[in-house]
């Protein structure tokens, strides 16, 4: 089945991507995507947006252990974002979603809310398992209806 990418557009008004989305999965490398996202939206006077995915556990046998499972890996994935947007004086608008695959999940918020970029880190947790660019990136490189940029 193949996947047809999205129309993509380009930097705001005046030409600076004002509206950043980050993808967020706790990883040095997301680590890094952050703040170099952090130092766009400074330069440009951009708005921020960080999106954690989370995924559904494969292995939970009852609703209430889906549920805790899902928040254990909530409270995870977001215990690194407090540090980063710390002293900057920028406040950092964070979302927490549910999705299968977090390269769709990425796409479709940029899409759906109009960013102007994605930011994302080159090694993500994914990279301990895969060989290559990964799987979440590779979707993005597909489907990203705005340009990537990948730290």
């Amino acid at each position: 089945m193949s996947e047809e990418p999205s129309t993509a557009r380009g930097p705001g008004h005046g030409g600076a991507f004002r509206r950043i989305l980050v993808g967020y999965d706790g990883s040095a490398g997301a680590q890094d995507a952050l703040r170099a996202a952090i130092a766009l939206a400074e330069e440009v006077r951009g708005d921020l947006r960080v999106l954690v995915v989370v995924r559904p556990p494969a292995h939970a046998e009852t609703p209430e252990e889906a549920a805790e499972a899902t928040a254990a890996e909530r409270e995870n994935l977001t215990r690194g974002l407090a540090a980063p947007g710390q002293g900057t004086g920028r406040e950092i608008d964070r979302r927490v979603v549910l999705a299968d695959d977090p390269g769709r999940a990425l796409a479709a918020h940029a899409d759906e809310h109009g960013f102007d970029i994605v930011v994302v880190g080159g090694h993500g947790r994914e990279q301990a398992t895969h060989r290559g660019m990964g799987q979440t990136l590779a979707v993005l490189l597909r489907r990203s209806p705005c340009p990537l940029l990948v730290v």
